[in-house]
Formats: structure tokens, sequence, C-alpha cells
């Protein structure tokens, strides 16, 4: 299938520049397509094809192939639970993920924090539905236990620490992980205390994902009730950059915040 959208974008007389351009990607990221050194997701192949104006039965076809070629990915067991599997895709391949939350990141989250707090949050969703999407979420965290595991960086906001999701005994499990995963060397955790004010993560939590090649932009992710944002504009980027540079001057660093957590699991005995 690379060889092909190759021999497309070749067939339209169109450099890898000239295809970056069009689409705000980096030439890089084309090369890397193309060389099968990134993975293609369906929005990416589908924004290619419509640049080269491949017609839809052409199109249908390589889409077909680029679902087949996910096979090599944990998450195609779980294909039911997400649409194009963008984020997943993502998330894998980033070097080092920024996360600014309300709620404990998915990939921190127990397995029974995570059942719970989606059964609090997903409104009328079915037990089979629930559960699945608990089992996803999990599924995420092998990706810390790889050799090159990304740089995990997560902003708190102090609420969540004191907030019994799921009741007492899987709210003080949650934190007795949260404690223990701050131990790893990849993974740093700030809590942003209440007595810091207000911070730009309260207008909404969001997530920054970079990636090895440092001509491959990073991609700021927000997730709602009613769909997922994706931005990649530079400039929209550097704005979350911003939003969590702030956010993490006002927060304690690691030990402090480290502290913080061992302090509120003694206060919620």
């Amino acid at each position: 299938m690379l060889r092909e959208l190759r021999a497309i974008r070749e067939s339209r007389g169109l450099s890898p520049e000239q295809v970056a351009k069009r689409l705000g990607w980096s030439r890089s990221k084309i090369y890397r397509v193309e060389n099968g050194e990134s993975r293609l997701i369906l929005e990416d192949l589908e924004l290619l094809l419509n640049v080269y104006g491949v017609p839809s039965p052409q199109a249908e076809a390589l889409g077909k192939l680029c679902r087949e070629a996910w096979k090599r990915g944990w998450w195609l067991a779980y294909s039911d639970m997400y649409k194009g599997g963008s984020y997943f895709v993502l998330e894998d391949d980033a070097s080092a993920i920024t996360f600014v939350a309300h709620n404990i990141p998915g990939l921190l989250q127990t397995p029974e924090y995570a059942h719970a707090l989606i059964a609090e949050t997903l409104l009328d969703g079915s037990d089979q539905e629930i559960r699945r999407r608990a089992e996803t979420r999990v599924a995420r965290h092998q990706i810390l236990g790889r050799a090159n595991a990304p740089r995990i960086t997560v902003i708190l906001d102090e609420a969540i620490l004191w907030r019994a999701v799921g009741g007492t005994e899987v709210a003080h499990a949650q934190l007795d992980h949260l404690i223990g995963v701050a131990a790893h060397p990849e993974i740093t955790v700030h809590v942003i205390p209440f007595n810091a004010g207000g911070h730009p993560g309260l207008d909404g939590e969001f997530t920054i994902l970079d990636f090895p090649d440092k001509e491959d932009p990073p991609v700021a992710y927000q997730e709602g009730l009613f769909g997922d944002i994706f931005v990649e504009a530079p400039e929209d980027v550097a704005r979350y950059y911003r939003a969590a540079d702030t956010a993490r001057e006002r927060a304690l660093v690691h030990d402090d915040s480290v502290a913080l957590i061992k302090d509120v699991r003694k206060a919620t005995r």
C-alpha cells in the first residue's frame, strides 16, 4: 500500500514538499509514511487520498489495506470502542506525553478506578460498554512497560485526589497506585494545590503528545462529551504548551507532589 501511495503521488506530479505544504504536515512525515517508518491512521490516509484525487473504489481498497495493517496494534481487539483509533496510534508512537488533567489520566488508572470512573461519567452506558471501555483503557498501560516507554508528565488538580471515585477503597487503591508509579524514572507527577489559585487547566483538561522525530510536529488532544479534538497547527499547539508550562509553574515539584498525595491518602482513611 505504501508503494502505491508513493506511485499515486508521483503520478500526480506532486513532490513530498508540495503535499506536506497542502496538508500542513512536515516533509519528514510524508517520507516516513511512504517508507513505513510511521503508522498511517485512517484520517491521514483520507487526507492524502483527497489531495491526490483518488476515486472512491480505489480509495476504499486502500482504506481496507490500512485497516489490515493495524492488526499489529494491540488496539485491534478493541475496535468496537473507537472510531479510527487515532489517539491510540498517536499515544503508542509518542516519545513524551504531557497530561493537564482534572482526572487521573487513563494510563495511570487502576482497573477498578477506570471502571468506576467510566460508570459514573458515561451517560446511558450499558454494563457491557462500561466494561469494554475500562478494558480498553487498561490495555493501554502496556506502553509503560516497553523498553522505549514514553516520558510521562502529569499535572493534576488537587481536587481529584480528594474525590472518592468508586468509593473509599477504590480511591485509596488509586492513590497508592499513583504513589507507586511516581517512582518510575520516566513518570513525573505535579499536583496543583488548592492554595495555588486558578490555572489554565481549569478551562479544560488536555494532552500533548511529542514524537521521536523532532520534525514530526506534536499534537494536542482534548476528549469531550461530544467528540475528540486533535490540534496540529503549530501556533495552536504552542498555546497548549504555554498552558501546560503555566500549570506546571503553579504546581508543586515532583517530590512535594508525592508527599501531598500521601497526606491526602492518610487524611481520607
